[in-house]
């Protein structure tokens, strides 16, 4: 990640940036061709297309050399749904979550080359990473997601991992954190700023992309979906108001972590992976979870007096005056 500027956002800067004033969600918005809504959509395709060939082949090609590791019993496409789809091999969480961080490469390409923009006015309106929030969101969502962890490890079936579970443990520690900053990177940074140029009001690209995030989780039912939407809703909200991705990247990366470590030694991990169907109270328990975190995430926001809105070219980013 690249981190803030620390003097300031000179004027000669060469690219784009956003204009001055402007929230996290209409970042691309200006004058000329870049700014027209026409264009926005156009970005929002190209965004799914890439995600699609991105993570597909950044899986199979993990899934690939597993397979040619391994005895190649089952075929490949076999073997793909068995390790990838299913988590039945330690190779499977290599591969799907190496296909969703290189995400963070595509929007990367997308940015220099077609916005010609660095990556920092993506990663906040400060511009670049402010550390010091993302630290603290981290902490509010190990304590937050740690304990929701804690109770359901209570409630479940016990400690009971599968054989070689910690050549599982290895991907899930490693790599978790990379697939959420992908997801982020793509769902709560690029497409929230891109519908943003469709409609040009923050409560637009928030509930888009919330949709998009939880369609593509794929097959599931109302419950589950409604979980992953108001993930969606709680993240983009937080981004517009608190201006970066910090905290969206910290709640993401562990929850993943949580929910994955807590399947594996529980014995669920092929379950997890795999769900389509739950009911309304781990629905709304999970709801209520993500709104918490967003509310507190906010509030410690609103305390460190970030900017939400992008300076003057000659302004230095930092703190509300």
């Amino acid at each position: 990640m690249a981190a803030s500027r620390r003097p300031g956002v000179p004027s000669h800067e060469p690219g784009t940036r956003p204009e001055a004033g402007a929230d996290y969600t209409s970042s691309l918005v200006g004058p000329g061709p870049e700014g027209d809504p026409g264009r926005g959509l156009v970005m929002v395709l190209a965004a799914v297309l890439g995600y699609l060939l991105v993570f597909s082949l950044g899986a199979w090609a993990v899934a690939a050399l597993g397979w040619a590791l391994s005895d190649r019993s089952l075929g490949l496409t076999a073997y793909y749904d068995w390790a990838v789809v299913g988590f039945g091999s330690p190779w499977g969480v290599w591969a799907a979550h190496f296909g969703l961080s290189v995400l963070v490469l595509l929007i990367w390409a997308l940015y220099r080359f077609w916005h010609r923009r660095r990556l920092d006015w993506l990663w906040s309106v400060a511009p670049g990473v402010r550390w010091r929030y993302g630290l603290a969101a981290l902490l509010v969502a190990l304590v937050l997601f740690g304990a929701y962890a804690a109770l359901s490890y209570a409630q479940g079936p016990g400690w009971q991992p599968p054989a070689g579970w910690g050549w599982y443990l290895l991907p899930i520690l490693l790599t978790s954190p990379l697939q959420a900053l992908g997801e982020e990177v793509l769902f709560r940074g690029y497409l929230l700023q891109a519908l943003g140029l469709i409609v040009r009001r923050p409560w637009f690209p928030i509930i888009a992309s919330a949709l998009l995030f939880a369609a593509f989780h794929g097959a599931q039912n109302l419950w589950l979906f409604a979980s992953r939407f108001v993930f969606g809703l709680a993240a983009g909200a937080l981004v517009w108001r608190s201006g970066g991705l910090e905290a969206g990247v910290a709640a993401h990366a562990v929850n993943n972590l949580a929910a994955f470590s807590l399947a594996l030694v529980t014995g669920q991990l092929t379950q997890t992976r795999t769900v389509t169907d739950i009911g309304w109270a781990p629905a709304l328990g999970d709801a209520g979870l993500f709104v918490l975190f967003a509310a507190a995430a906010w509030g410690v926001a609103r305390g460190m007096r970030l900017v939400n809105r992008a300076p003057a070219p000659d302004r230095p980013p930092g703190r509300r005056s």
